[in-house]
């Protein structure tokens, strides 16, 4: 598991919950996985990278060598979208301190957008590691 592509994610969460379901819905071709914070293995794999998974209000990405979180983590999972969507690289150019508070002030609301479980994890239940 190590060389996979990871988004890990708080699976509680409606705002996180619906990006999840966008990247799905808009990926190129299926070389994403994806990951619960609240999961075994999400909480042991970051641990082991030195990340703390019990960080809720963080996404991290997992590029197969190093993980990146909150904005940076966005950045990354952009390349695998279907156009238009890869436009949105052009945020790379902003400096990461201003993309990370902009994260954190969505993060701060994103409680307040209802969870809605969904069918896509029974459909893509390979593509989920728990």
């Amino acid at each position: 598991m190590e060389q996979d592509t990871i988004v890990f994610y708080d699976g509680d969460c409606g705002l996180c919950n619906r990006v999840i379901q966008f990247i799905l819905k808009n990926e190129r071709g299926e070389k994403l996985l994806f990951c619960s914070l609240q999961s075994e293995f999400g909480t042991e794999f970051l641990k082991r990278k030195g990340y703390d998974a019990k960080r809720l209000n963080t996404l991290y990405f997992y590029n197969g060598s190093k993980v990146f979180k909150k904005s940076s983590a966005v950045i990354q999972i952009i390349p695998f979208l279907k156009k238009p969507w890869s436009i949105c690289l052009i945020f790379w150019i902003t400096p990461w301190f201003i993309r990370d508070l902009l994260y954190d002030l969505v993060a701060f609301f994103r409680k307040h957008i209802p969870n809605t479980q969904c069918a896509l994890y029974k459909a893509n239940s390979t593509r989920f590691i728990s």
